[in-house]
């Protein structure tokens, strides 16, 4: 079973699915901003499971204090138990049940991997899809036969021959007649064939060549941007975080437990667990976290908490943008029933 048919299965077993959706939240009018916000959140926790409740409270946060409330953004707990998680789609968020379990009684730190993933989708750094990175091969390999013919094509007349020391020198590196002088031209049948296909031969080894270089390239591209990516979302949850009120060192507790992996000593598709720490503590130091956190209660204090339900194919929850889920409620608003 794949893992999202498995996250699909835990999901539907959860109380999340007890009914066909979630309400919309709204808040009765005669209730202060601030007994509304307590009466959104009291409904929250009522009606979702521990960590989705925790979830949608990180996200809410973090999406209100940094003017990121005009998106749905979407949350999906996978069951594999992996120190992992992942951006994907369109504002779709991945963890893995292993983080969240090695994070637990820490919301610095889970909000710190949240806005990470929320940086990818803000900076817009999706990782290539596999059909995107077969369509690139398919480029390369073209690119490379359109090279190795003009480069055919540029040497044509030195392809018939150039008499060196008395033998013809094919342009694509093999010596036809040796020592006898014999043109192309003059060549018996069966001998022209022979140094066709040697030439097509070579021909092909040539294309080969090219794309294993150009493929080569492409690899070192990819891992050299995502590297960068990697660091451009450390420090866009940094900021996030902070602006929201989280503690920043939740960002370097979340590092203790990456560590540990295997990998940790090396760069990957990810910068070196060593390297992010020593950057992520620049950053604490640069940063005035002060004027961030203020910032943040303003945006806080101007507006709503976020509504939420389950999202159309079911699999995820819905934060959804300050315009609230409910798109007929919103028309009657607009115009009236």
């Amino acid at each position: 079973m794949s893992l999202l048919k498995k996250a699909a299965a835990l999901f539907a077993s959860s109380a999340i699915l007890a009914c066909h959706s979630l309400p919309a939240i709204s808040a009765p009018v005669n209730q202060t901003k601030s007994e509304q916000t307590n009466s959104i959140y009291q409904k929250a926790k009522q009606e979702l499971p521990g960590d989705w409740y925790a979830l949608y409270r990180i996200i809410d946060r973090i999406a209100r204090a940094n003017n990121l409330d005009d998106k749905n953004w979407r949350i999906r707990i996978l069951s594999s138990y992996q120190i992992n998680a992942f951006a994907t789609e369109v504002n779709l968020i991945g963890l893995f049940n292993g983080i969240l379990d090695q994070l637990a009684g820490d919301s610095a730190a889970i909000a710190c991997v949240v806005a990470h993933e929320m940086s990818h989708h803000t900076e817009r750094h999706i990782a290539l899809t596999p059909v995107q990175i077969l369509e690139k091969k398919k480029q390369i390999e073209k690119e490379a036969r359109e090279q190795v013919n003009e480069e055919i094509q540029s040497a044509k007349g030195d392809i018939v021959g150039a008499k060196i020391g008395g033998a013809f020198v094919s342009i694509l590196g093999g010596a036809i007649g040796g020592d006898t002088g014999y043109t192309v031209g003059s060549l018996g049948g069966s001998a022209a064939d022979t140094a066709s296909n040697s030439r097509a031969a070579v021909a092909q080894k040539r294309v080969q060549e090219i794309i294993a270089q150009k493929e080569q390239e492409f690899a070192l591209s990819i891992l050299e941007t995502t590297r960068r990516h990697e660091f451009e979302a450390d420090e866009g949850a940094l900021k996030l975080i902070a602006t929201a009120g989280f503690d920043p060192q939740g960002c370097l507790r979340v590092m203790a437990i990456l560590k540990n992996m295997p990998t940790a000593e090396f760069d990957t598709t990810h910068p070196s667990i060593p390297k992010r720490i020593d950057r992520l503590k620049s950053l604490i130091a640069e940063n005035q976290t002060e004027y961030l956190v203020l910032r943040g209660k303003k945006e806080l204090f101007e507006s709503f908490p976020l509504t939420y339900n389950l999202s159309k194919d079911r699999l995820s929850l819905r934060i959804n943008s300050s315009r609230g889920g409910d798109t007929g409620a919103d028309i009657d608003r607009l115009f009236g029933q």
